[in-house]
């Protein structure tokens, strides 16, 4: 069964709750959780031995106090890296989590957001989720067309959101309200429930587009709690931030 987002606009945390919290890891999660969010979203990658483990970035210099690009590591290699002293020496101790870990951890607790950051991490995620049985519970994002495809192919039941940014490539910046509009019927078309777009190309015309042809609008990365209001009024139906507590206070507020 595809995922199945709560009644009107869900919140995301972005990498765990890490606008306060070193991202992608145990910490950044459990404080999600704890703060009550509705989904945490997370970035996959595929070490050199084929292990799916949480990173954004290609190399782990930026977030680690290891060095060299997460395909030519090994995940014994990466496991002892520190993943937390780079945002302050209180975190240090935090390591980088595989993705069967973090199913683990996020198992009947939290639903899940897997931005796959390259290709060759598609079928490793999409197989982790069936193997621990929490597709229902899963979104596969960061997915073009062929990525799209490529999951569906692997099982149906495995929910996926398609990003434009394929389609933007070489488009003027007065264009892109149209492509991205247009964005929504190849989401219909190639099986996705939704697209996954930069907030800031977000308005009343996309969501309206989007109702009509039965497909749900992710608007990321949002920490401007204005703008947050603004895309809940539009009815988005999913938004992702680095401050998820500062977030679910707008909600809280607005739910008066």
């Amino acid at each position: 069964m595809p995922y199945q987002p709560p009644p009107g606009t869900q919140v995301v945390a972005h990498r765990g709750n890490s606008g306060p919290l070193p991202e992608n890891t145990r910490l950044a999660i459990e404080s999600a959780i704890e703060a009550g969010v509705d989904m945490v979203e997370v970035d996959i990658r595929v070490t050199g031995d084929g292990v799916p483990v949480l990173m954004h970035s290609a190399a782990v210099d930026n977030t680690t106090s290891g060095a060299g690009l997460v395909e030519d590591l090994m995940w014994d290699e990466i496991q002892a890296f520190d993943a937390g002293s780079w945002r302050g020496e209180q975190f240090a101790g935090e390591r980088v989590l595989s993705l069967n870990e973090v199913l683990e951890l996020c198992l009947g607790r939290m639903a899940l957001n897997l931005d796959a950051k390259t290709p060759a991490a598609v079928t490793p995620v999409a197989a982790a989720t069936i193997e621990a049985g929490v597709t229902d519970d899963i979104v596969i994002t960061g997915c073009g067309v062929e990525c799209v495809q490529n999951v569906t192919s692997i099982s149906a039941s495995i929910t996926t959101l398609f990003n434009p940014d394929e389609l933007l490539e070489g488009i003027e910046p007065a264009e892109a309200g149209d492509v991205i509009r247009h964005s929504v019927e190849v989401a219909k078309e190639i099986g996705a429930v939704g697209i996954n777009v930069h907030h800031e190309l977000v308005d009343a015309d996309l969501i309206a587009r989007a109702n009509e042809v039965g497909i749900g609008v992710w608007a990321y990365t949002i920490d401007d709690e204005s703008r947050f209001a603004e895309l809940m009024d539009m009815g988005a139906t999913s938004l992702t931030t680095n401050w998820p507590t500062r977030m679910l206070e707008v909600v809280r507020e607005r739910s008066r």
